[in-house]
């Protein structure tokens, strides 16, 4: 073989890698996010961390859990800060001197 033919096996080989990676870690970030998780399998789950829940702290984790599934990560880089909404000053009262 020549440098050049062995070059464009190490090259191939390198991008067909990292293609690879991107693409598991994409369709593993997917399959997550559609991921639909019942009562029992969060309560079961929460047991095997030594936790108990009460039926109000599971319509926590379920909501927690629907609302992170509607916006997943991206891919590359960092989520987008959402703009803060800008709230009024409100000045402290002031105290009477007596």
């Amino acid at each position: 073989m020549t440098a050049l033919a062995w070059i464009m096996l190490v090259v191939g080989l390198v991008v067909g890698v990292v293609g690879g990676v991107f693409l598991g870690v994409w369709l593993v970030r997917r399959s997550m996010a559609k991921m639909d998780m019942g009562d029992s399998d969060i309560s079961e789950m929460a047991k095997r961390m030594g936790m108990n829940l009460n039926p109000r702290q599971m319509q926590v984790i379920k909501q927690q859990m629907r609302k992170a599934g509607q916006n997943p990560p991206p891919l590359l880089g960092k989520k987008k800060k959402e703009p803060e909404t800008k709230r009024l000053a409100i000045p402290p009262k002031d105290k009477k001197k007596s």
